[in-house]
C-alpha cells in the first residue's frame, strides 16, 4: 500500500518490536496494551519481526503513546532507553546504530552524525517521527540515542547529553543538535 503526503514511508518490525518491548517493561502489559488499543491496533504485537508496517500505522502507535503519556518526560526517557537495549541486545558501534536506524525507518527523517571527537559526538536529526507533534519533546529518541552510545563505551565512561532547550511548541522542534559527551563514571 503506497501512502502519501506526511504519512509515506514504512518502518521495519523490528523497530515496532523493540518499541513494544520497551512499552510492556516500562508500563507492563497493561500500558503497552493501553496505547495499542488507543492507536487501534491492538493485533499488531503478533506480527512477523521481518516484515514492514506502513509510515501511517506506526505514526497511529506513536501518536497515542504521546496522548496516553503526555507531560512524562522521564518515562518516554526510560522507554528510549529500553527501545535501544532491544533494538541491540548486544550493542553495536554508535555510527552502526544511526545507519540502521535511518535504514529501518524510511520517511522523510534522518538522524546524522556531525562531529565525532574522542570526547564528544554531535548528532543532528532532523523531522523526528517520534516527537513530531506540537506539544511532545524528543525525550523518546534522546534516550535511545544516549543508551545506544553508553552501550557501545567500556563500562568506565558514562554520556551526558547537552542540548539546547526544546519549544516544543515550535512546529519545527523535532529537527534539532544534541552533543552527547563521554566522561568518566564516578565510581
Amino acid at each position: 500500500m503506497e501512502m502519501i503526503g506526511d504519512y509515506k514511508g514504512f518502518v521495519k518490525n523490528k523497530v515496532v518490536i523493540a518499541l513494544l518491548q520497551a512499552y510492556h517493561d516500562i508500563l507492563d502489559y497493561d500500558g503497552m496494551k493501553s496505547i495499542l488499543r488507543e492507536a487501534e491496533m491492538i493485533d499488531i504485537k503478533d506480527k512477523d519481526p521481518n516484515d514492514t508496517l506502513d509510515y501511517f500505522s506506526f505514526k497511529k502507535i506513536i501518536s497515542a503513546q504521546n496522548c496516553l503519556l503526555y507531560d512524562s518526560s522521564k518515562l518516554l526517557y526510560e522507554i528510549g532507553k529500553k527501545m535501544a537495549f532491544y533494538m541491540f541486545p548486544f550493542g553495536k558501534e554508535f555510527e552502526e546504530v544511526v545507519e540502521e536506524m535511518n535504514s529501518s525507518i524510511i520517511t522523510d527523517w534522518k538522524v546524522e552524525i556531525l562531529d565525532n571527537s574522542k570526547n564528544e559526538i554531535t548528532v543532528q536529526v532532523d523531522r523526528c517521527i517520534f516527537c513530531s507533534e506540537i506539544g511532545v519533546p524528543c525525550d523518546l529518541f534522546i534516550g535511545f540515542l544516549v543508551h545506544s552510545l553508553q552501550k557501545s563505551l567500556p563500562s568506565e565512561q558514562m554520556v551526558i547529553c547537552k542540548s539546547e532547550k526544546e519549544d516544543v511548541n515550535d512546529p519545527t522542534h523535532n529537527s534539532f543538535i544534541i552533543k552527547l559527551k563521554i566522561k568518566k563514571s564516578i565510581k
